[in-house]
C-alpha cells in the first residue's frame, strides 16, 4: 500500500462530499456511481475510518470524513488556481520596450500582431530603463548599438521630417525649430545631428534646436506642426503628416532595434514578423 492515497482518489472523495452524493459525484466527474463508491470504499480502507455514513438515497459525513473534507476542498482549490495561474502563464506574452517605440510603432499594429499569435494574452510594457526579462514567454526589444549577441531587428538612419507648412518654411528660409532627440540612457551614440547637418553647413544658422528625451515627444511636436524633427525612420513610419526634407540625405546612426536571440517556437515566429516590419518600414 502506497503511503498516500492518490489525488484522483481525494478529487472523487471531495466531489462526494461537497455534493452529499456519490451519483452526483459521478456525474460532474465522469464516471459510474460504481467507480466512485469503489475510490471512497479504498480511501476508508487505507484510513481504517468511515468518511460517509450510508443511507438508502444520500450518503452524510462522519466527523473524519467532515475533517478530511475541509482539507481536500481547500487544497483542491489552491492546486486548481496555481494550475490555472500558470496555464495562462504559458498562453500569455510580455513584450517590453520604450515609451516612444510603443506608443508610435507597436501599438499601431496591434491588431496585426494578434491576427499573428490569435490565442496569445498580450501586455506591452514600456519605459526607458527597462530590466531584463527571464521568463520564456518575455520578449524585450531594446534600441541601442547592434551587436554581433543580439539579434538585429533594423539599423535606424535618420533624417529630418516635418508637416507640409513647415517644409514650405523651411525651403523658403523663414527660420525654424529643430526637436531632437536626446537619450535619457546616457550610454547611447547621439542621434547623428552633426553628421546630417554637415550635408550643408551654413543651411542651419536660423534654425533653433530642442531636444526632447524621448523620441515621442520630438515626433508630437513635429506632428503639431510646431517645427521639424530629426528622427529615425522607424518611428514616423505612422506618422503620415510628416515627409522628409527634400534633398537631403538619410544618415545611419549605429543604432537600431534589436532583440535577444531566443529558442522560444512563439518569439521566434514574433521576431520573424518584427525583422520583417521593421526593415519593411524603413527600406532596408
Amino acid at each position: 500500500m502506497s503511503d498516500y492515497p492518490s489525488l484522483n482518489s481525494l478529487r472523487v472523495f471531495d466531489a462526494a462530499a461537497r455534493l452529499q452524493s456519490f451519483k452526483l459525484a459521478a456525474d460532474e466527474l465522469h464516471l459510474t456511481p460504481t467507480a466512485v463508491s469503489h475510490q471512497i470504499r479504498n480511501l476508508e480502507a487505507w484510513l481504517g475510518l468511515q468518511l460517509f455514513s450510508r443511507h438508502v438515497r444520500q450518503v452524510r459525513l462522519t466527523a473524519p470524513g467532515e475533517q478530511l473534507a475541509q482539507v481536500t476542498y481547500a487544497s483542491l482549490q489552491a492546486i486548481g488556481q496555481v494550475l490555472s495561474e500558470l496555464k495562462q502563464q504559458s498562453q500569455g506574452l510580455v513584450i517590453s520596450c520604450t515609451s516612444s517605440f510603443a506608443a508610435l510603432w507597436l501599438l499601431p499594429r496591434m491588431a496585426e500582431l494578434q491576427a499573428l499569435l490569435p490565442d496569445t494574452q498580450m501586455e506591452i510594457r514600456s519605459g526607458e530603463l527597462l530590466e531584463p526579462l527571464q521568463s520564456v514567454s518575455s520578449l524585450g526589444i531594446r534600441f541601442g548599438p547592434i551587436t554581433d549577441q543580439a539579434h538585429r531587428l533594423s539599423h535606424e538612419y535618420f533624417t529630418l521630417y516635418g508637416t507640409a507648412e513647415q517644409l514650405a518654411a523651411f525651403d523658403a528660409r523663414l527660420g525654424c525649430r529643430i526637436f531632437i532627440p536626446k537619450w535619457k540612457n546616457a550610454s547611447l551614440p547621439a542621434a547623428p545631428w552633426d553628421a546630417y547637418r554637415q550635408q550643408t553647413p551654413m543651411r542651419w544658422n536660423n534654425c533653433g534646436l530642442e531636444y526632447f528625451d524621448q523620441e515621442l515627444f520630438a515626433v508630437q511636436q513635429a506632428q503639431a506642426g510646431l517645427g521639424l524633427v530629426f528622427s529615425g525612420q522607424t518611428l514616423v513610419k505612422n506618422a503620415t503628416s510628416l515627409r522628409p526634407v527634400p534633398s537631403y540625405s538619410a544618415v545611419p546612426s549605429g543604432l537600431g532595434y534589436y532583440v535577444q536571440h531566443t529558442d522560444n517556437r512563439k518569439l521566434t515566429k514574433l521576431i520573424s514578423w518584427l525583422t520583417l516590419s521593421l526593415t519593411s518600414a524603413i527600406g532596408e
